[in-house]
């Protein structure tokens, strides 16, 4: 129970700290988005660092750098082009990147995690992931918090349904090979909530989607989202460690509790496009 507290208090205090600056403005929330991207690098890095497969560059230090320097030259790229060309390829690339390693979590022996483990995954499903969520807000371009607002809510309510359907109900692994808490009648209860939540933001924001648009993303975030945890998983099982940091108590780093989000950032973002297109 203590746990549970302890948990719940750190991810009010984080979701707090997010919606604040969300809301209160334009550049606030892209320079918390900013200093928290730095971290989940920096977590990503030492996670990584674990791993004893070298891939491109014997020249690790070298090869962080890069994936540092990289982040501010992906946020000017894609913020500053307006032409949806460009910016619907970078979409791709990061999408693919992220559909492979969610491939590789039954297809180990096809597609290695340690044989991805560096500059590619860092710069496309790490990097790419954070600029486009945090790009989120300006996907109308028009600044828009309640875009993020929805995408956030959407996780986080399918996740708390998952933890606690998963602890009280939950019998059948979803993938015990990767991460046996993880349970299919926990992942059925995040998916049933969040759909719960897209029909009342049908009901009470004005974002010009259908109610079937809104069942779509109550289906696809908490899917993408369960998906993104697996992949954070398997990274952490591979490195051999339980956490990726202990910044926040009760979850352990920040890649912990935005390993969904990340992951599951550019396919809402791609869909959200797609329906404000055909709308």
């Amino acid at each position: 129970m203590k746990e549970f507290y302890t948990r719940s208090l750190t991810a009010i205090a984080y979701a707090t700290v997010l919606l604040f600056s969300l809301f209160i403005n334009e550049y606030f929330f892209y320079f918390v988005g900013f200093v928290c991207s730095l971290i989940l690098v920096f977590e990503f890095i030492k996670l990584i660092a674990n791993y004893n497969h070298k891939f491109l560059s014997s020249d690790t230090g070298k090869s962080n750098l890069i994936l540092y320097l990289t982040f501010p030259l992906y946020i000017s790229l894609f913020l500053l082009s307006y032409n949806w060309v460009f910016q619907l390829f970078f979409l791709i690339i990061i999408i693919i990147t992220n559909i492979l390693l969610g491939v590789s979590l039954l297809k180990k022996k096809l597609f290695s995690f340690s044989i991805l483990k560096n500059r590619f995954i860092g710069h496309f499903y790490l990097v790419g992931s954070l600029v486009i969520l945090f790009s989120m807000p300006t996907i109308s371009e028009i600044y828009n918090p309640n875009y993020v607002f929805c995408f956030l809510s959407l996780i986080w309510v399918s996740d708390s349904a998952a933890y606690v359907f998963g602890v009280n109900f939950g019998k059948r692994p979803l993938l015990k090979s990767v991460s046996p808490k993880k349970s299919i009648e926990g992942f059925i209860g995040g998916i049933i909530f969040s759909i719960m939540l897209s029909i009342i933001f049908y009901n009470y924001l004005n974002l010009g989607f259908s109610i079937v648009q809104w069942v779509i993303l109550g289906l696809l975030v908490p899917s993408a989202g369960a998906l993104g945890d697996l992949v954070q998983s398997q990274f952490k099982r591979e490195a051999g460690v339980k956490d990726s940091g202990n910044w926040l108590p009760g979850h352990g780093g920040l890649y912990d509790r935005m390993d969904s989000i990340i992951f599951a950032g550019p396919f809402i973002y791609l869909t959200i496009k797609i329906f404000l297109n055909v709308s």
